[in-house]
């Protein structure tokens, strides 16, 4: 009787610890973006080709995955895209709250589709009367969200993408990286991957605050991501 009640109590929880190691979690994670930036950028009718410089951007997230039905899984990742050009620093940083769906996921391929609201909060810096002056921009841009990965068979690599973008008359936002990451760290409580890739990203703002943009940041990556 005594045994019986141990293995009753066994299968109890056991079935409880994997469900909740497998359908809940939180990510945390960031990356270096070593950019080349490019194009230009217009206050009113005054055109700036501003010469970037490249530089290096940074981006950190934090997402939460649950297993309550119809409500989507939460994303919000911080981008950090500040470079020199033209008249000093511009600031296309832009924070993204994605909401999504897993529609597909398992040990080695996953689908994810959604919604993602860019906020930009940015300025550009422009000439007045001979001085340098500024001119500050906001905005929320509501783009599709998708994102695919797929894990290469008895090894710790895996394939991934994610893409936003929206295209609306003269405007268009897009977002997308494609990157390979490595496992190395994976137990009970915590699993830590590196990453790196390819990241594109363009701007195209028309009249949002008397801004006028056309420009692309694009570049490799290095990442590290770790799951709770």
């Amino acid at each position: 009787m005594y045994k019986r009640t141990l293995v009753l109590a066994a299968a109890l929880v056991a079935p409880g610890s994997v469900l909740a190691d497998t359908v809940f979690g939180v990510y945390a994670g960031g990356q270096i973006w070593n950019a080349d930036n490019e194009g230009q950028y217009a206050v009113g009718s005054n055109l700036i080709e501003p010469n970037f410089e490249n530089d290096n951007h940074s981006s950190y997230y934090i997402a939460l995955e649950h297993p309550v039905p119809l409500i989507p899984n939460i994303k919000i990742r911080e981008n950090s895209i500040e470079v020199n050009g033209g008249y000093g620093e511009n600031d296309f940083s832009h924070r993204d709250y994605i909401l999504y769906y897993e529609i597909f996921d398992n040990d080695l391929v996953s689908f994810d589709i959604g919604i993602n609201a860019m906020d930009f909060d940015g300025t550009l810096r422009t000439e007045i009367s001979n001085t340098f002056g500024r001119q500050d921009f906001s905005v929320v841009v509501p783009t599709a969200y998708v994102a695919a990965r797929v894990g290469v068979p008895a090894t710790d690599w895996t394939f991934f993408a994610d893409a936003s973008a929206l295209s609306v008359k003269d405007s268009k936002v897009q977002d997308a990286q494609i990157g390979v990451e490595y496992r190395l760290v994976e137990n009970l409580a915590v699993d830590i991957n590196l990453n790196a890739g390819y990241r594109h990203s363009v701007v195209e703002l028309d009249d949002v605050d008397e801004i006028y943009s056309d420009v692309t940041f694009k570049g490799p990556f290095f990442g590290v991501e770790v799951h709770f």
